[in-house]
């Protein structure tokens, strides 16, 4: 098991930025793992860092980061297995390769599994969640197997309790050409094609029932407005873009404005989804 301390956290994320975590664990086993969870009362599970923020202050609270051998990744006919920490890059490629459909959403979405699984990642029309067989997860009782019907998913949640652990998936998905998963993949990559690079941390707000975060930010004439080294994307007005200077206290400050504007002009209530950690 690896062990760091006073590790920045702006070099975990893909928004780059945030103060610095005081101790971080890397397990490579389950009873690693299970060592860990039974020491702490209280840590913070980190998968690829594409949706989270760390507050500038010291965090104090460990955390725990699943190490390379839980980066697996099989098949037995349609089903595949993983391990929670794959990139869910790799994962598509997986299933590109061996010619299996029903995951193709997950062009262009970062992180790993484990962390697409917790926030159900996806479109606005299918999550991760919906591929689902059953989920291997590790809390203070032990380890245990939870059935997708178990679990109360659905829009950006993957209906887990924040003290369980995700150590692997079932998927079962759907054999068809290699050329369809493909097609399938780069039709997905077109229509986010457009989405802002840098520094960030995807969409920062869920939409709306019957709406969109972006468009709304838009309307409220919020696109290009900065705070610090923060900006609203002129490309997508869900996306905070940091120019590498932003420190997490303007990308707060800048989320707040956001959602005051859209509640003054349009009567709605924006909730994050990124998790903002501290």
């Amino acid at each position: 098991m690896r062990r760091f301390s006073q590790v920045s956290a702006s070099t975990l994320t893909t928004m780059h930025c945030g103060g610095r975590i005081a101790s971080m664990f890397e397990p490579e086993t389950k009873e690693q793992l299970r060592e860990l969870i039974t020491e702490f009362d209280n840590f913070i599970m980190l998968g690829g860092g594409s949706n989270v923020i760390f507050e500038d202050a010291l965090i104090s609270k460990p955390v725990i980061r699943l190490g390379k051998a839980f980066e697996f990744v099989t098949r037995n006919r349609d089903e595949v297995l993983c391990g929670a920490a794959l990139p869910t890059s790799k994962l598509l490629h997986y299933c590109e390769e061996h010619g299996l459909s029903g995951l193709e959403f997950l062009a262009w979405i970062p992180g790993t599994v484990g962390g697409a699984l917790f926030m159900n990642a996806g479109t606005a029309e299918r999550g991760i969640m919906d591929a689902v067989i059953d989920i291997e997860v590790m809390d203070k009782g032990g380890t245990r197997c939870i059935p997708k019907s178990d679990l109360p998913y659905g829009y950006r949640t993957g209906g887990f309790r924040p003290d369980t652990v995700i150590i692997a998936a079932r998927f079962a998905l759907k054999s068809v050409p290699k050329d369809q998963v493909s097609a399938d993949i780069e039709a997905f990559k077109e229509k986010k094609r457009n989405q802002p690079g840098g520094y960030n941390c995807g969409s920062v707000f869920k939409n709306p029932p019957l709406s969109s975060a972006g468009l709304l930010i838009e309307q409220a004439g919020l696109k290009g407005y900065t705070i610090g080294g923060a900006s609203v994307s002129q490309a997508h007005a869900n996306f905070i873009i940091n120019d590498g200077t932003a420190s997490t206290s303007d990308i707060l400050d800048l989320i707040r404005t956001i959602k005051h504007e859209v509640r003054k002009k349009f009567g709605i209530e924006l909730i994050e989804e990124v998790r903002i950690i501290g």
